[in-house]
């Protein structure tokens, strides 16, 4: 992606020090500029606060926000971008108010790459959640932040009483309320499952008939 990326980064709970984020972040080449938030608390009542996403609180409301572009694509700790993502997603999304992309599966224990998923991010109306409208993870999705600015709110709410499925709500309204979007039809995300995830069987299952 030859173009200017602003790098948003928010603290929800320390699990370090913060010393080694900032050396990290400073590494960024000069065309990336970064944003480290780090309000001192954790904005999600998993850790203390007022809003029910346990993970990351409202974190990616704000930054959503407070990110200096007019594209906001995410992206979750466990998970990393083929080169070509934000270029396929940006022109994906041009005269629509959001895109998707597909993703790769990728082993926890070695993190090599194992099959395209075929099975759950197939975008709206596709895939085992054909029946519930589809669905498509935050990583590989990219919004017209103005355009879809009235559902970020979604990304602090829990779906569930867990404080997860944030993801399920956010997609589900960019479906009923943004019809016009965009898909790169590419696997550009890098996903490492969780043997531990209710839907592992269903996943390895696909890995296995893929040769993996």
């Amino acid at each position: 992606f030859g173009g200017r990326i602003h790098l948003l980064v928010g603290v929800d709970a320390r699990l370090g020090p913060a010393k080694d984020v900032e050396k990290l972040l400073a590494a960024a080449p000069a065309r990336i500029g970064v944003t480290l938030f780090d309000p001192g608390y954790s904005t999600s009542r998993r850790h203390g606060g007022i809003h029910t996403n346990h993970f990351g609180g409202s974190l990616r409301t704000l930054l959503s926000f407070a990110a200096n572009a007019p594209h906001v694509a995410y992206l979750d700790d466990d998970d990393w971008y083929a080169p070509t993502h934000l270029s396929s997603l940006l022109a994906a999304v041009r005269g629509h108010d959001w895109a998707f992309t597909y993703r790769t599966f990728v082993n926890p224990y070695n993190l090599e790459p194992m099959c395209v998923d075929t099975l759950e991010n197939m975008g709206p109306g596709a895939g085992v959640y054909a029946a519930q409208g589809g669905f498509a993870c935050p990583s590989s999705l990219l919004l017209d932040k103005l355009a879809c600015a009235p559902i970020l709110y979604l990304w602090s709410v829990a779906g569930r009483p867990q404080g997860d499925a944030e993801d399920r709500m956010v997609f589900h309204a960019l479906c009923e309320h943004y019809p016009s979007y965009g898909a790169t039809k590419q696997a550009t995300v890098n996903c490492v499952i969780k043997p531990e995830d209710g839907s592992h069987a269903m996943r390895e299952k696909l890995i296995v008939e893929a040769g993996y």
